[in-house]
């Protein structure tokens, strides 16, 4: 199984990563419909069915000079095929068909942490006190690379000697904004880089929402510590709660212009966040307390953890995880009995 075929597929017009997601789940992979494009006809029609086969030639030599190129650079990559593409995005509708990266990828104990460009003392403090009590507690910091409320939480993570993440809105080679050079090698030395786009590729305000959707897939929950009501941090929120993931805003002076989105967003739903613990409260198995990196887990078992973002019925896990309902009833029990998960009113809840 060739991440070549990943890179080709990812090549294709026309078919977007919903769908290719969906051929992957079908198929187990995607060199079989890439050399056998007749089967895809039956469940994903006619259109799809014609762009892979009437696909360019050039593609494969595309993905493969792509490939090479990366590697010629010093970045890893990653498929959707492959164990260390990190679980949590992959549970998204639209993930990537593979990722670019350097470093160590994001484990489950992970906080998106996204703000404007533009902010306060208050932003700024703020985003400095919450970085730094989530680092001590183990949980690596995601944000966006943005000059701002990004570029703070990147830099007090490193600074404390926590693992970071930077999701950036261009290829993994480019730096965007120039001014984060530096920050950019230090995460490259302590931290991790990730990409979706092509070698080459430059920011631009397309890349962006685009790059937002990685941000909220990585983690359980997003946090907005200061944005203002047009900030792309709002999208990022926005993604999240589609993907069932907690968003919390940090509540600001109403007549801070730089927090208006914060407000906004607590209106329309948003946890409001005013210390840490609200924190663990939503996301209690993010608790350093309630966490045990030694407990041993079957691969049955993880899916079960890792389908429990939310409180959810156990329909839902049965879809998310593909066990059986039967098997999956046993398997809730025993996890119960192992204080791993709790449930209330027939809703299920992860426990570390």
């Amino acid at each position: 199984m060739s991440i070549i075929d990943y890179i080709e597929f990812s090549f294709i017009k026309g078919v977007g990563n919903r769908t290719i997601k969906r051929i992957y789940e079908e198929f187990g992979n995607l060199s079989t419909p890439l050399k056998n494009p007749e089967i895809l006809i039956e469940k994903f029609g006619k259109s799809v069915y014609q762009l892979v086969k009437n696909r360019p030639l050039e593609l494969r030599e595309r993905a493969e000079k792509e490939y090479q190129l990366a590697l010629k650079k010093g970045f890893n990559l990653v498929s959707l095929a492959d164990e260390e593409y990190p679980q949590l995005l992959k549970e998204i509708p639209d993930p990537p068909v593979y990722i670019y990266y350097t470093g160590k990828l994001p484990d489950n104990r992970s906080i998106s942490i996204v703000g404007s460009r533009k902010f306060s003392s208050y932003g700024k403090t703020i985003t400095t006190k919450l970085v730094e009590q989530l680092v001590n507690d183990g949980i690596c910091i995601i944000s966006g690379f943005a000059a701002g409320i990004d570029s703070i939480a990147h830099s007090v993570t490193l600074e404390n000697g926590g693992h970071t993440v930077a999701v950036l809105g261009n290829g993994i080679d480019q730096i965007f904004p120039n001014e984060n050079k530096k920050l950019y090698e230090k995460i490259i030395e302590n931290g991790c880089l990730i990409s979706e786009f092509p070698i080459g590729t430059k920011a631009s305000k397309y890349t962006f929402p685009i790059r937002n959707r990685i941000i909220a897939g990585l983690s359980y929950g997003t946090v907005i510590t200061e944005a203002g009501e047009k900030s792309g941090a709002l999208i990022t929120a926005k993604y999240a709660n589609e993907y069932g993931r907690v968003v919390f805003s940090v509540p600001t002076n109403i007549t801070n212009p730089y927090g208006r989105g914060n407000n906004l967003l607590i209106k329309e739903g948003a946890i409001p966040l005013t210390e840490i613990e609200d924190i663990y409260e939503h996301i209690p198995y993010l608790n350093k307390n309630n966490f045990t990196e030694n407990i041993q887990l079957s691969e049955e078992e993880k899916k079960i953890l890792n389908a429990m973002t939310e409180p959810v019925h156990i329909d839902t896990v049965v879809e998310k995880t593909g066990i059986p309902y039967d098997r999956l009833i046993n398997l809730i029990f025993e996890m119960e009995l192992k204080d791993l998960i709790s449930s209330n009113d027939g809703m299920y809840i992860r426990k570390i």
